[in-house]
């Protein structure tokens, strides 16, 4: 890439060796190869665990036989991969399986954490998808990276990201104030209508998801208190925590929250 580095050696596709054929490095799809061997080195991308064609050398490098796989021994809700819906979604039943949630994650919401089945799911109250992620401008929870003015005047406020779709159904504009409610909590954010997020279609139901950063919260640069000497910064972050609305779960195996997908509603601020 001309503009952007992909950590560790700037390679966009692991494992891009099972792309080609082993013995001639001819790429597998030949209208669009990832790399490719052009009789003397390999072209494309950053070549992933191969050497030279004929070496023999398998492309998973990370995994113990050399190959691909779908069995993982190991994992509390292994060994096959599957697909289970969020603990709160926008549909009654998994289209995939007839077990609806994961039956082995962790639940911190309930005493005695034996009530699987009592979902926040399909409630008119919160009937759209949320999930959060991360900005380039900030770091984690913005901790270090609030503090910085450059940073701080380019991610100012608590964002949520929606379709023009969404925002035209809402009568949202561009810019305004609104409040985001989960089952847990509120927060307040400034709508940002944007082309990258776009209704999907779910068993022939039309869904809308939002999403929000979750870099902004607590202790923020406009609400601590300054003493003589202190360099007061020159542009302040605001904005609530994206964890007061996401769930208290954790997945089967490292206890990861699942804050990626969950139910809100989403209202102009006043309204």
């Amino acid at each position: 890439s001309d503009w952007a580095w992909c950590w560790p050696v700037n390679r966009r596709i692991i494992y891009n060796g099972a792309s080609v054929d082993p013995d001639t490095g001819i790429p597998w799809d030949r209208e669009e190869p990832v790399i490719m061997w052009n009789g003397f080195k390999w072209v494309g991308d950053v070549p992933d665990g191969v050497a030279a064609p004929g070496g023999r050398r398998p492309p998973f490098i990370m995994k113990p036989h050399g190959v691909g796989s779908i069995f993982g021994p190991g994992r509390a809700d292994g060994p096959f991969p599957e697909h289970y819906e969020p603990l709160e979604c926008p549909i009654e039943e998994n289209l995939m399986s007839p077990q609806f949630v994961n039956p082995v994650i962790t639940r911190w919401d309930e005493i005695n954490k034996n009530g699987i089945d009592v979902r926040a799911t399909c409630d008119p109250k919160f009937p759209y998808v949320c999930s959060t992620y991360r900005v380039t401008e900030h770091w984690q929870t913005g901790l270090m990276t609030r503090w910085c003015s450059w940073l701080a005047e380019l991610q100012p406020d608590m964002f949520v990201e929606m379709s023009k779709e969404f925002a035209r159904m809402k009568k949202i504009e561009n810019g305004e104030k609104v409040i985001v409610k989960s089952a847990r909590g509120e927060v307040e954010a400034v709508a940002i209508v944007t082309q990258r997020v776009k209704p999907f279609e779910v068993g022939g139901t039309t869904i809308h998801e939002v999403g929000i950063p979750w870099h902004y919260g607590w202790v923020t640069t406009a609400m601590r208190k300054y003493v003589t000497g202190d360099k007061k910064p020159e542009v302040f972050t605001s904005g609530d925590s994206a964890n007061l609305l996401t769930p208290f779960i954790g997945d089967a195996n490292t206890m990861i929250p699942e804050s990626k997908a969950f139910m809100v509603n989403v209202e102009r601020k006043g309204v």
